[in-house]
């Protein structure tokens, strides 16, 4: 019987020692599936698919108009589309370029304090299979975060990656200036976190609200409608 009482801890924490250690160092080969596309830029759940227009977007929770250009950390944002995808701790923790072309900006946005992108409800919801609107959260809108912008064939892309509780703890592998190519890893996000994606309007986003995306593999918008 005290047998199974020290397996017990010592299993959990054996398991908890892999997750954080090993598990989430995991590098998986990522070819990208389609040419002429914009790929997911992590693995995750879509939170939420938004229009933006005049650099607003709806916060339907908080009912209010969001500024765009704040969540993304780069100023105003053109009209266009925004996408949430949450990165969990069972995901994969790399960040991929979503499309080709030049890296022209790359920005830093710190934090006084970074709280948890979601509460218990929330937690709930995500345990039980069920998606969750981060758009309103206190953490997305004040986080830490890391932006960069792509200039592509495709019109002007923004990948925002926003700290989870924990802090950004992310490593990047591009500045402004680099020539990127679509799939190739662009951050490691240790902790996890919300990756913004912002898309110009001629494209159409392809994924939706819960949906499972693979980074470097799922289209996630396209210039031909669905």
């Amino acid at each position: 019987m005290r047998l199974r009482r020290l397996l017990f801890p010592i299993a959990a924490g054996t398991a908890a020692w892999y997750l954080r250690s090993v598990y989430r160092f995991r590098d998986p080969v990522r070819l990208p599936t389609e040419a002429g596309a914009v790929l997911s830029p992590a693995d995750g759940t879509v939170s939420f698919v938004r229009r933006v227009e005049a650099d607003r977007v709806r916060s339907d929770a908080l009912n209010a108009a969001l500024k765009v250009g704040d969540l993304l950390g780069t100023g105003a944002a053109p009209d266009g589309w925004l996408l949430g995808i949450l990165v969990g701790p069972l995901d994969v923790h790399y960040v991929y370029q979503p499309i080709g072309g030049q890296i022209t900006d790359t920005r830093h946005t710190g934090s006084r304090s970074n709280v948890a992108l979601f509460g218990a409800p929330e937690a709930l919801s995500l345990l039980a299979g069920q998606p969750t609107d981060l758009l309103s959260g206190r953490g997305t809108l004040k986080n830490e975060r890391l932006a960069a912008v792509t200039q592509s064939e495709l019109g002007q892309i923004t990948v925002t990656l926003v700290a989870p509780g924990a802090g950004l703890n992310a490593t990047s592998y591009l500045k402004a200036g680099d020539a990127a190519h679509a799939g190739h890893k662009a951050t490691f996000l240790a902790e996890g976190g919300l990756v913004l994606l912002h898309l110009p309007p001629e494209l159409t986003p392809q994924v939706s609200v819960g949906q499972r995306v693979q980074g470097a593999h799922t289209v996630i918008a396209s210039a031909t409608k669905p």
